[in-house]
C-alpha cells in the first residue's frame, strides 16, 4: 500500500511541475523557504496581506499593506564573510541575471541572526551587497535595518 500511496505523490508532483519527490531539497532552498515562511508571519503579524502568485513572476510576494501593493522579491543569506553577510541579489540559480525593475521591495531575510532589511528595489543596485548588521559605520544600507516603513509610506 505505501508504494502506490508514494507512486501518487510521485504522479501529483510530475502534474504541478514541481520538483522530484526523491530528490532532497538543497540547503539553500532550505533557507529560501524558511525566509519566505517567515516573511509571511511578519506580515501577518502587521496586518498586511501577502499573496503568491500563481504563475512565475519576478516577485516572490504581493503585498496588499498601508502603502498598497508593493512586489516583494524575498532574498535570504547565511554567508558571513568576516563581518558582513553577502546577499547576491540574482534571479534564481543565476547571478548574471539581475532582479526585474518591476518590483517595489527587496526584503532580505539574515538566517543566523533572524534580521530583515527592508529595501526599495531602486537602491539595490549591484548583483551582490554587503550587509554590517554589526558595524553601522560601514553600512551603507544601516537604515533599512528592521525598518518596516516602506510598507507604511
Amino acid at each position: 500500500m505505501d508504494e502506490i500511496q508514494y507512486d501518487s505523490y510521485t504522479t501529483l508532483a510530475t502534474l504541478y511541475d514541481t520538483q522530484d519527490l526523491t530528490m532532497p531539497s538543497s540547503n539553500a532552498q532550505r533557507i529560501g523557504a524558511i525566509a519566505e515562511t517567515r516573511f509571511v508571519a511578519e506580515c501577518l503579524e502587521r496586518n498586511f496581506e501577502p499573496h503568491t502568485p500563481t504563475t512565475p513572476m519576478p516577485w516572490d510576494f504581493i503585498v496588499h499593506c498601508p502603502a498598497g501593493d508593493l512586489k516583494v522579491q524575498v532574498k535570504s543569506t547565511s554567508s558571513k564573510i568576516l563581518s558582513h553577510y553577502a546577499v547576491n541579489t540574482g534571479t534564481g540559480t543565476s547571478t548574471k541575471e539581475h532582479m526585474s525593475d518591476v518590483i517595489d521591495v527587496v526584503a532580505i531575510y539574515i538566517a543566523p541572526i533572524k534580521q530583515w532589511w527592508m529595501m526599495p528595489r531602486d537602491v539595490v543596485t549591484s548583483k551582490t551587497i554587503k550587509l554590517y548588521p554589526k558595524n553601522p559605520s560601514k553600512s551603507k544600507f544601516k537604515k533599512y535595518q528592521d525598518n518596516w516603513s516602506i510598507y507604511y509610506e
